[in-house]
């Protein structure tokens, strides 16, 4: 049988042809396994994206080898009885994953994976058995070939369609028991941890990639993978046999998979809403932005409009100064000079600096519409005088680095200053921190009273210090870090005029229900002036639209450092040039 797939470009092929005569053009297929059982490429491969390189780009999850100490092959006809050890300490890891992904409602799944349909079936009766997956446990034949038996896949589809779906009436399973050779698809985002049995005897040739293969999308698609939290991590546990199926992928490869202790216990910080200090709860106005991205048509710019750079014309040539020098006695032994040739079409100059115009602007397709504006500047505006492009001394100028930068400039700045339109803000909504859905997080955690969440998540020691002493200031009511899943951000317009988005790093409410928005700055970059600008226009709109006191402090390391304020009024005192 034909899989879905398939069938619907089948089907889309028909009716494109009779509907306009031709149908599909072409077909790329993408897939996680691209080669034979000796592990040479299909012929048709047109490209191969290795699995180092989409670990190295924090597109998977992170493969890493369960150890599992003292454990042993016992020579056993059942399967269960040979692979204890390996099975229990699977289901211990899962058992794990549940409780801590609990608060985040997200369902963590155990896929097992036996050398064939027989000792799956062994394996589904004792995992089955378990009074915490009773009925929750998925059972997938295949057939010699790899491909889900007809009979399961109706449900093997309906179970990867409703993974996420935490209501057992929709989706009940919680566990996969399957083949090796598993080929249908499965590689859902919920799975945590593989277990592979296969005997260090065996002879049958599995691909590396069908054993990790089922549980590398990434269960947070925002978040990097961090081994020591276990963010974004496949834990795979088996015997010997199985272990040589990933070592023989890291020799593919070029990368070696960390191994872990699976009797270690699982470190996952998930920070939620503690229920206990909803009082803690801040309000934060949500503001239409400030700054749009306007549509213009470049028939409508007026070049006559723009300044002009007034550069002089000048009978110049330019020349190239060669000195050789011995190196002994420091003397100068050699000294020439020699023309340089000047382009002899200012057309192709011309064309130049319109492309690096838009490649700065990242404007694509339109340089036969920009051309026209960059040759009519620089015949009217650029120099002192109206100019003769086929004057030398005007191409002699188009030459120099000098006015390639000052040309390229005006054009660039002019252009986003168009880009770009400033509307007042209204209030629309507000964001309030008790809305926050729960969230794994890989870095510093603090345990703050005057904080909503059970944790305040820092991204650094600073941020730490910094939650320190909002949570014992005498004047502190309730704060929190500001997290993109919060959802609060302003847009400004950074050191190259381009649009970006600005996340500070605290919201706090005083004991006289003034708020801050709090910016933790360890290292100066070249964007503060633009942010805080943008962050205390904010401030003020917010003010002015919610009738609560909305105002900005920057808290930069070195002078924070220097005393240990009681309160934010004290703090604010001594660093007010900020």
């Amino acid at each position: 049988f034909e899989k879905a797939w398939k069938k619907i470009l089948l089907e889309l092929n028909k009716n494109l042809a009779s509907q306009y005569g031709k149908g599909i053009n072409m077909e790329l297929d993408f897939t996680a396994t691209p080669k034979t059982e000796t592990g040479a490429l299909f012929p048709w491969i047109i490209t191969d994206f290795s699995l180092k390189e989409a670990i190295e780009m924090n597109i998977v999850k992170l493969p890493l080898k369960g150890i599992v100490k003292g454990a042993e092959e016992i020579a056993s006809k059942k399967t269960v009885e040979r692979y204890r050890a390996w099975i229990d300490a699977g289901i211990r890891r899962w058992r794990e994953y549940k409780e801590k992904l609990k608060a985040l409602n997200r369902k963590p799944v155990l896929f097992f994976q036996c050398p064939e349909n027989k000792e799956a079936d062994e394996i589904y009766e004792y995992v089955n058995s378990m009074p915490d997956l009773k009925d929750k446990v998925l059972l997938i034949h295949t057939d010699s070939t790899g491909e889900v038996k007809k009979a399961d896949l109706p449900r093997a589809r309906e179970f990867a369609k409703n993974i996420d779906d935490p209501d057992p009436g929709k989706n009940p399973y919680e566990a996969i028991v399957s083949t090796l050779m598993l080929n249908e698809g499965w590689d859902v985002r919920n799975v945590n941890v593989i277990v592979g049995l296969r005997s260090y005897t065996s002879k049958r040739k599995v691909l590396p990639e069908q054993v990790i293969g089922r549980g590398l999308r990434k269960m947070f698609p925002e978040e990097d993978a961090n081994v020591d939290k276990s963010i974004n991590v496949l834990e795979v546990i088996g015997p010997p046999g199985l272990i040589d199926i990933l070592e023989e992928l890291e020799a593919q490869e070029g990368i070696k998979f960390a191994e872990f202790d699976t009797g270690k216990p699982l470190n996952l910080t998930t920070i939620f809403v503690d229920e206990n200090k909803l009082d803690k709860d801040i309000e934060i106005p949500i503001l239409s932005p400030r700054i749009f991205i306007r549509e213009f048509s470049l028939e409508d710019v007026e070049i006559d409009k723009f300044p002009s750079l007034s550069i002089p014309l000048e009978n110049k040539v330019l020349e190239m100064e060669y000195v050789a020098i011995d190196m002994l006695k420091g003397m100068e032994v050699i000294k020439r000079k020699w023309d340089l040739p000047v382009p002899q079409d200012s057309k192709s100059v011309i064309a130049y600096y319109t492309d690096q115009i838009l490649k700065q602007l990242k404007i694509s397709g339109a340089f036969a519409t920009f051309y026209p504006l960059v040759k009519k500047y620089v015949i009217e505006k650029l120099f002192s005088e109206r100019v003769n492009l086929d004057d030398p001394r005007v191409l002699y100028k188009l030459s120099l680095p000098e006015v390639q930068e000052q040309l390229t400039k005006l054009f660039v700045e002019t252009f986003r200053d168009m880009t770009f339109i400033e509307r007042e803000p209204e209030r629309r909504d507000f964001i309030k921190l008790s809305d926050t859905r729960p969230f794994v997080w890989s870095k510093m955690v603090y345990p703050a009273n005057r904080c909503i969440f059970n944790y305040v998540p820092c991204d650094n020691d600073f941020e730490v210090e910094i939650a320190k002493f909002l949570d014992r200031a005498e004047d502190v009511s309730a704060f929190s870090k500001i997290v993109p899943k919060i959802g609060f951000f302003v847009e400004y317009r950074d050191s190259d005029g381009n649009l970006r988005l600005y996340y500070p790093d605290f919201v706090m409410l005083t004991d006289s229900n003034e708020h801050f928005i709090i910016e933790a700055k360890g290292r100066e970059d070249v964007d503060v002036q633009h942010k805080d600008k943008r962050i205390k226009l904010w401030c003020e709109d917010a003010t002015n639209l919610t009738k609560s006191k909305w105002s900005f402090k920057r808290i930069d390391q070195e002078d924070f450092e220097k005393y240990r304020f009681r309160s934010v009024k004290e703090l604010i005192l001594a660093l007010k040039e900020n």
